[in-house]
């Protein structure tokens, strides 16, 4: 039993009854369970008369826990077990990915990474698959940092397995963002080769009121798909931008935050394209007025070699007020003066920790484009 089969039994169990109930693995742990469930701690009793076995191939792999009265429990245990077991039955029967999930997957990877599909062409094959790609969505890129978890370099692997593992990665993937983002359920999950997924997270009616509450979120997200998946990933988000074309800067844009985050702060951690500020820009396809503000910081700055020179020492000196003083050799009050000078310059607070980032990292890349 596993977290993505028991939400299944679960959903499918509740279009025939009302009834309450909890899916558990062999020892009690609650995988799955319905709102209304009122026992709310883990492990459940499997000796109870309310827990009802089910088994795989006449082998046991879990409990389905009916949380009414005995009863009722009674009158409908034999058709609950046979139901959930059709279930695990057919699931098992779905471990591959099907013939019309690897075509929607290449159809992804051909629009994301190629010019070979325009837009009204997408929306016409995906709505062939009952798929609206025109709504709200914005790009999630999910790398697993792991290339062993795939079986990507095994020559020697029993066939068809590293098929499975793929397809059960993007099961967890799909379980974790549905069953994570309740409000918001309309997210499309495609493996796009290598070791990578793209989700298309569902913003809803009001994505750019949305924005920075889904922000918030990204923590919990990447930590529920570490322990769906029990390996590590490393995440790129990116922000939403209205039709098509604003989807596809959207990809670009986690691309980026995950390439750029990978090399500044390393792997098994989620980056939102917006950490990066005005730098992240030079390292993508992202919109010309982006750009030209981020080179206008940089302009500005390399006009002040007084402040630059402030801004080098503060930040060899960790952001310390009174280190960055004494090696200046200047008042405290002066060191302030100076960095209230350089947040008028550039709209960028260096004792504030991001913005104090965006400017170093603008920095760094004022001496590489020389």
């Amino acid at each position: 039993m596993n977290q993505i089969l028991a939400e299944k039994i679960i959903k499918d169990l509740k279009k025939f009854s009302n009834k309450k109930y909890a899916v558990t693995n062999d020892l009690g742990e609650v995988f799955a369970a319905t709102k209304d469930f009122s026992l709310k701690h883990s492990p459940l009793d499997t000796k109870s008369q309310r827990a009802i076995k089910v088994c795989y191939q006449d082998k046991p792999c879990g409990f389905i826990y009916i949380d009414e009265p005995l009863k009722i429990v009674r009158e409908t245990e034999d058709i609950i077990k046979s139901m959930a077991e059709l279930i695990i039955q057919q699931a098992k029967y779905t471990e591959i990915l099907t013939n019309d999930e690897k075509r929607i997957d290449q159809i992804a990877y051909d629009f994301f990474y190629t010019e070979s599909i325009e837009n009204q062409d997408l929306v016409k094959v995906l709505n062939s698959f009952e798929i609206d790609i025109t709504k709200n969505r914005v790009a999630i890129f999910v790398e697993i940092s792991d290339s062993k978890y795939l079986m990507l370099f095994e020559r020697e692997v029993i066939e068809g397995e590293r098929e499975k593992i793929t397809a059960r990665a993007k099961r967890g993937i799909e379980a974790v963002i549905n069953s994570f983002y309740t409000s918001h359920s309309d997210n499309l999950v495609f493996y796009i080769g290598y070791k990578n997924f793209l989700i298309l997270k569902d913003m809803g009616q009001t994505p750019k009121d949305y924005q920075e509450d889904f922000k918030k979120t990204l923590g919990n997200l990447h930590f529920n798909l570490n322990n769906e998946l029990r390996t590590k990933t490393t995440i790129g988000v990116g922000n939403y931008k209205d039709g098509l074309a604003g989807l596809k800067e959207s990809f670009e844009e986690a691309k980026t935050a995950l390439r750029f985050g990978k090399q500044i702060w390393g792997e098994n951690k989620i980056y939102h394209y917006d950490n990066f500020g005005v730098i992240a820009p030079l390292f993508s396809g992202a919109s010309e007025k982006n750009i030209g503000f981020s080179k206008k910081v940089i302009k500005k700055l390399n006009q002040h070699e007084d402040l630059l020179k402030t801004l080098e020492i503060y930040f060899e000196n960790n952001l310390s007020l009174s280190k960055t003083a004494k090696k200046l050799r200047i008042h405290r009050n002066t060191l302030v003066y100076r960095l209230e000078r350089i947040e008028d310059i550039t709209d960028l607070d260096p004792k504030k920790f991001n913005d104090a980032f965006q400017l170093y990292m603008a920095m760094i890349l004022g001496a590489y484009h020389g």
